[in-house]
Formats: C-alpha cells, structure tokens, sequence
C-alpha cells in the first residue's frame, strides 16, 4: 500500500500537469512553483537561487533582445522600470556570490582529486 504523503506527493504534481497556467492567477502560479520547490531535493538557498535567478531572467527578457548585451539590456531596465531595475541590481550580488561559492568549490575538489591521483 502507497504511503498517504506519497500519494499526496503523487496528486499534487498530477495537479500541477493538468492546471492550465495560460488561465491562472499570479497567486496560482506562485503556489505552483513554490509546490515543485517544495518536492524537489533543493536546499532553500538552491531553491532562494533559482527564484533570484528566474526573477532576475524575467526581468530582463524583455529588454535582453535583439543582439543587446547584458549591460545594454540593464541600461534599458533602468530607462523603463527604475525600480525594477534595484531590485535586481539588490539581487546580483547574491547570484554572484553562489555562483563564486560554487566554482570555487568545483576547484577545491579538482584540486583534492589532482593531489590523491583521481583522473576525469
């Protein structure tokens, strides 16, 4: 017999298959993606992450087009939307500082690996 939180589990991602987001409030998607954070094996600063990141990704999609660069479509957030614009410059810094803490760990275990002979 299936355990009641594995059927739950099981209902809520059918749920989430067959909701029509083109149809939903903001209230619904936010409930939706919190719902698939909240089954996956994220760490919440994996998850505050991937929330920073699509934020961020959402915010400059509109202006991130036709051959602009980074600074170029941030330029154009800060024209259109200026405070927008500050919360995702407030939001950088910590998107940096994972992906920093990230690489660098990448490197130590190279590094560890390289010492005790271990090749890829």
């Amino acid at each position: 017999m299936e355990q009641p939180s594995r059927r739950r589990a099981t209902s809520t991602k059918r749920d989430l298959l067959r909701a029509d987001l083109r149809r939903s409030t903001p209230e619904e998607l936010a409930h939706a993606i919190h719902t698939l954070l909240d089954q996956s094996r994220l760490s919440r600063d994996e998850r505050l992450h991937a929330l920073a990141s699509a934020f961020v990704i959402e915010a400059l999609a509109p202006y991130w087009t036709g051959g602009r660069s980074p600074d170029e479509a941030h330029d154009a957030l800060c024209e259109s939307d200026p405070e927008l614009a500050q919360v995702v410059e407030a939001l950088a810094p910590m998107l940096l500082g994972h992906i920093e803490v990230h690489e660098e760990a990448r490197d130590a275990i190279a590094t560890i690996e390289s010492m005790l002979g271990f090749r890829r």
